[in-house]
């Protein structure tokens, strides 16, 4: 037994290992990439430069997978400094420094973590909290690095508060900027549906980005500085328009463009005249994208609950259509169902009678005391009276209503195969409302048949059971041509239907029906080709008061 867990576990744990490892050299190799780049116009042997995207991958990984990480964090900053720095301060600063800046950074994310900031940013709250966090911990850090500096005497004391606001603005600037697009969770298939639903959009998009790098290369070549605030004009708009992921893609954009420019220009205004700038830049942004993010969330949320209302209110309409229709139906069925049993009466021992008609009659008797008993329980269920508990063969129940629709079967050329395991329990649950169940379904799979042209392949349905714990699973296979994508991720909500004339409250009925029972029923891919549905039921009753 020991050794079965032990060779199911280790190759879990190779996969993990392999995962973190592979984590860790990407971070290493973007964090050194990062540092290289935004070596421009460094104070002398320091690595204090206007710009420290790096420090944006730094608080995304701790961010994301917590203080634990902090030893890769000196560890990367070490590397840095020794590859990038052109007069690399003594092993014993640069040790020093690094542990420093990796304890303080991990701090600042253990404490974001606890506000739930490892998740993007939505909201102004949020945005606060994370401008308020990395700001404090940049000033700490560039205190600490400049001191230790100093001490070293990389440093003099007459360069220290300069040399602080100059780390402290790039710091927070690199973390601004970086650290929200890293920490951003963009699923490609939607990004590329939205961009293929609003090409126009990308067009825009694509003119702003342009723009603001054409701005911040006019602001090089021109040497003013005040060209640099028509920037914030399409970071403004790109942020209101597509919330945090927009507004911090941007900003990286334009902070990326404009070190380029003024690095790539001979003779322009230096880079730290811009870090103020850049800065308010940055935090404008991610406040107006959070706020933009906020108000997109709220206005879903919002749509949601209306939605979610709708098909409440339907469904009580439907509640509600439900008692009358047994009331009103009540005297109509009764009349039938004696009506159906006298015509088998009359018709025993008449000479010449078809010896199919006193099977048929009992069948057509079976049938229409079935579907009262079905419209009364099904108004008392949504009188919200609790389910009749009995014990229950759930094959035998399926067996029974697909005996019921071997006629159709027939018609429609459809095999019907049982598949019954030997060791399936009896389970305690309403009878009536698992035929409910069992009948949409396998209606369901006839209608899907019909629509499909002759000779389109073979046509079949097997019903199978199994026990799955505490619980059943009773699963419906077939043939027929699937789910429509249409209607697949709303398909057991009331009233979505892909058929003409559907109603569409079946699936959400008999999923509704069992999970009052404190069972479930869900869709799945089927090995036949077409549609699956599994029915989960409890062995023991779990029924519930909440609909």
């Amino acid at each position: 037994m020991n050794e079965i867990s032990t060779s199911a576990i280790n190759p879990w744990q190779r996969v993990r290992a392999s995962r973190t490892a592979l984590l860790a050299t990407g971070y290493l190799a973007l964090y050194v990439l990062l540092d290289w780049a935004s070596y421009v116009e460094p104070l002398r042997n320091t690595n204090i430069t206007p710009w420290n995207p790096n420090t944006g991958v730094v608080m995304a990984l701790l961010l994301a997978r917590g203080a634990r990480w902090a030893p890769l964090v000196a560890l990367g900053d070490f590397v840095g400094e020794i590859l990038t720095d052109r007069t690399p301060p003594p092993w014993r600063v640069l040790v020093l420094s690094s542990v420093f800046l990796a304890c303080v950074y991990a701090l600042a994310a253990w404490l974001l973590r606890r506000r739930g900031l490892e998740r993007p940013i939505g909201s102004p709250k949020s945005a606060a909290w994370f401008v308020g966090g990395t700001a404090l911990a940049s000033g700490i850090a560039a205190v600490g690095y400049v001191g230790i500096m100093v001490s070293g005497g990389e440093l003099t004391h007459a360069d220290g508060a300069a040399a602080v606001a100059r780390y402290w603005i790039g710091e927070f600037n690199g973390i601004i900027a970086l650290t929200p697009v890293l920490g951003l969770r963009i699923n490609p298939r939607t990004a590329w549906e939205t961009v293929r639903r609003s090409p126009r959009d990308l067009v825009m998009h694509t003119v702003g980005a342009v723009s603001g790098v054409s701005l911040a290369f006019a602001l090089a070549a021109a040497r003013d500085v005040r060209l640099f605030y028509p920037l914030f004009a399409p970071v403004t708009w790109i942020a209101l328009r597509y919330g945090v992921a927009g507004a911090m893609i941007s900003v990286s954009l334009v902070q990326a463009a404009l070190v380029a420019a003024l690095e790539l220009t001979p003779g322009s205004i230096p880079l730290f005249d811009v870090q103020f700038p850049l800065l308010s830049l940055g935090v404008t942004a991610l406040f107006l994208g959070a706020l933009a993010t906020q108000r997109d969330s709220t206005l879903r949320q919002m749509r949601d609950q209306d939605a979610v209302l709708q098909r409440s209110l339907r469904f009580a309409v439907a509640g509600q259509l439900a008692s009358a229709l047994t009331h009103e139906l009540n005297q109509p069925m009764t009349a039938l169902i004696s009506y159906v049993r006298s015509s088998e009466i009359m018709s025993e021992g008449q000479p010449g009678a078809d010896p199919r008609l006193a099977g048929t009659l009992r069948k057509a008797g079976e049938e229409a005391a079935r579907a009262a008993d079905v419209l009364r329980r099904l108004r008392s269920f949504y009188r919200g009276q609790g389910a009749r508990l009995e014990p229950t063969d759930a094959l035998a129940v399926c067996a029974h209503v697909a005996e019921a629709l071997q006629d159709r079967m027939r018609r429609n050329r459809v095999e019907c195969a049982l598949r019954d395991a030997a060791d399936l329990p009896q389970i305690m649950i309403d009878r009536t409302q698992l035929e409910i169940v069992v009948h949409n379904l396998l209606v369901n799979s006839l209608d899907a048949f019909a629509a499909m042209p002759a000779g389109a392949g073979p046509r079949r349905i097997e019903i199978t059971g199994q026990p799955h714990g505490a619980e059943i699973l009773i699963a419906v296979d077939d043939s027929g041509p699937g789910i429509d994508a249409s209607v697949t991720e709303k398909l057991f909500e009331p009233f979505v239907t892909s058929k003409i004339s559907g109603m569409g409250l079946g699936l959400s009925l008999s999923r509704t029906l069992l999970r009052h029972q404190g069972g479930d029923l869900w869709c799945e891919p089927s090995r036949l080709g077409g549609a699956r549905f599994v029915i989960r039921l409890p062995i023991q009753a779990e029924s519930q008061t909440e609909l």
